[in-house]
């Protein structure tokens, strides 16, 4: 185990630019993992972990990795979040491609058309993974994935998901080709939520807060529906409305046990 004693080591100013700036972790194809559950998460799903630093070096002592570092308290606050935090890393990028893609045993996939918010994003698979769904597909995003607002609200859902980002026609014609029913998310359809059966092998498209589903979507759609509102406003946050979607198939689906 190496130890870091100064704030101009050069993998702590590596951490830095990592964790600030987007078209780096691009450039790199890594990105940094913050917090003892997260990073366990992260290890178990095969992810490449390249180098590990802690302020207490029990938290090293899940991870067999090669490059391990001790760093002093006062600098692990530096290049931290969370206060609270004594482990972190910097990780090597999954790249999963639709050509590769493996069928799942619930035969339900979620489609997120040009997300915004990594909160948002993040808050949508944490959802997935505590309802049992495995399957994201993302296309034409506004934002990046491995964005650390994104694994943080995900609380490390992200890593045990299978994520696939590409464009929306291709999405589109993987779905045909693979006769999933599309159903489109859409705040001005007739249909409700409950008059959809999401019992076959389907996929559930969600646009942005503020576009809703693109036309191509839509013509692509087998059926749109709507989350009924009987309230003033006139739409929900995109995270919100999402849980409550994956709710309902879940529940027509009883994949669930609820006495665990």
């Amino acid at each position: 185990m190496k130890l870091i004693s100064s704030a101009n080591n050069k993998l702590i100013k590596e951490v830095k630019k990592l964790s600030k700036n987007s078209s780096y972790r691009k450039k790199t194809n890594r990105f940094i993992v913050e917090g003892l559950r997260e990073l366990k998460l992260c290890f178990d799903s095969d992810y490449k972990i390249d180098h590990l630093l802690c302020s207490n070096k029990k938290s090293c002592n899940d991870f067999s990795i090669a490059d391990i570092n001790f760093v002093q308290k006062e600098i692990m606050n530096m290049i931290t979040y969370r206060e609270t935090s004594e482990i972190l890393a910097i990780v090597t990028k999954k790249e999963n491609s639709l050509e590769n893609y493996i069928h799942n045993e619930n035969n339900f996939i979620l489609v997120l058309e040009k997300p915004e918010k990594p909160g948002n994003i993040g808050a949508i698979l944490r959802s997935c993974d505590a309802l049992g769904f495995s399957d994201v597909f993302i296309s034409d995003t506004k934002t990046e994935l491995y964005n650390p607002n994104t694994i943080r609200a995900s609380m490390g859902a992200l890593f045990r998901l299978n994520i696939y980002e590409d464009k929306k026609d291709r999405i589109i014609n993987f779905l045909k080709k693979n006769n999933f029913k599309i159903f489109g998310s859409l705040i001005e359809s007739v249909k409700k939520i409950n008059e959809i059966n999401f019992n076959s092998k389907c996929a559930v498209i969600m646009g942005t807060e503020s576009d809703s589903i693109s036309s191509e979507f839509i013509r692509e759609s087998n059926e749109c529906f709507k989350i009924p509102m009987t309230g003033n406003v006139d739409s929900l946050n995109l995270s919100v409305s999402t849980g409550i979607i994956l709710y309902e198939v879940m529940n027509q689906r009883k994949s669930i046990n609820f006495n665990r």
